[in-house]
């Protein structure tokens, strides 16, 4: 019996209305949990990724150690906030269904995303996918560190970590499925069978119409109630190295 397809679903401006870092940012900022200096470093790095000139492992490894300034416990008391205040709201019903429409057809649904584990996970629950590919860092101490897992999933870098994951899986890429706004994301939509442009910037709608991908706008909220409870972390808060 072959593998099924793999339904790829990226985050941020696919699934998400906006992006989910900068959602937890501004979180930070209304609870004076973020100083004036890492404010204007994370517009900074909000304006180098529109103009597809983000230092990918810099931005991690800065994201990673400002989270890492918090003991686990407390860090995700925040995220859980961050994300019942602005992120769940956010999700759009058009993502979810979607993706059970591909549960119904008996394929695999993952939502690969260069954001951090944690809140990726609580959106693969509260969505209902399968699985997900996101940032990993190491936990030593009861903190965070900005100890990357390689690649980060960004880029070419999550074109190869959904490689892996396919193959792992006895999967073709020419078989699956993925969904993406973002010019960053395009060595994995090129890499799919069945690339499909969601809400896409500008570029990238421009080279789907050249290429005959399906362009779609995603915009009506889920309407989630109740907060997701993570079930898959590679990390135990309560202990340390």
């Amino acid at each position: 019996m072959d593998a099924a397809p793999i339904a790829f679903f990226d985050l941020d401006h696919t699934l998400l209305d906006g992006a989910n870092g900068n959602m937890v940012v501004k979180y930070m900022v209304k609870n004076r949990l973020m100083g004036l200096d890492a404010v204007w470093k994370a517009v900074k790095f909000t304006v180098l990724y529109r103009l597809d000139r983000l230092p990918r492992e810099e931005v991690y490894r800065w994201t990673f150690r400002e989270c890492g300034k918090y003991p686990m416990d407390e860090l995700l008391r925040m995220l859980d906030e961050a994300y019942e205040q602005y992120i769940m709201p956010g999700l759009f019903l058009e993502g979810q269904e979607r993706i059970a429409d591909h549960k119904a057809k008996g394929h695999l649904t993952v939502i690969a995303t260069a954001a951090g584990e944690y809140v990726s996970e609580k959106a693969r629950v509260q969505m209902g996918a399968d699985d997900k590919i996101a940032a990993v860092a190491n936990v030593r101490d009861n903190c965070l560190t900005d100890e990357l897992h390689m690649p980060v999933p960004y880029g070419e870098g999550k074109a190869e970590l959904a490689r892996e994951f396919a193959y792992e899986r006895g999967v073709d890429l020419k078989d699956c499925y993925f969904y993406s706004d973002s010019i960053p994301d395009l060595a994995l939509l090129e890499a799919v069978g069945h690339p499909v442009a969601v809400n896409p910037q500008r570029a990238l709608k421009r080279i789907a119409e050249e290429r005959g991908w399906p362009v779609e706008i995603w915009h009506t909220p889920a309407g989630f109630s109740t907060p997701s409870i993570p079930e898959k972390l590679t990390f135990n808060v309560r202990e340390s190295d």
